[in-house]
């Protein structure tokens, strides 16, 4: 093997672990957003919480959302960039990732539920792309 098929073989690597990484990402704000949120604020509503803290916390829940479909737009440019062989910034991403890591561990060691394994694996996938070192050798 040559070392531009090595290359090219961790081009793709990397890539296809961005590209897992933000489509789980994409999955879980969908996921959040259409059905978490409304069906909280429904439970709010059910259970009395007034109107200016139900207001608040609610704006604060579509808030996280909007992070969530963020930084899957930062991970889908870091795809689409090691895509095109342009080493991304790793130092965002890593915060992303630790931030993923960190809540999927906290969460599922707190409630032993399979769904918080999703937030886990994004974080993985993500710190194993940032893993893979970059070449130092450009593709043109």
């Amino acid at each position: 093997m040559r070392a531009g098929d090595r290359t090219i073989m961790k081009l793709s690597i990397r890539s296809a672990l961005f590209i897992a990484a933000a489509l789980l990402m994409i999955f879980g704000a969908v996921g959040y957003s259409f059905t978490v949120v409304p069906d909280l604020h429904g439970d709010l509503v059910e259970i009395g919480v007034r109107p200016t803290v139900l207001g608040g916390t609610v704006l604060y829940l579509y808030f996280s959302a909007i992070a969530m479909f963020g930084f899957a737009l930062m991970v889908s440019a870091a795809a689409v960039q090691a895509i095109r062989g342009i080493p991304p910034a790793r130092l965002p991403l890593a915060v992303i990732a630790v931030i993923y890591t960190a809540f999927g561990v906290v969460a599922f060691s707190r409630s032993h539920s399979p769904h918080h394994l999703g937030p886990l694996a994004m974080g993985v996938l993500l710190a194993a792309a940032l893993a893979i070192p970059s070449s130092r050798r450009s593709l043109t």
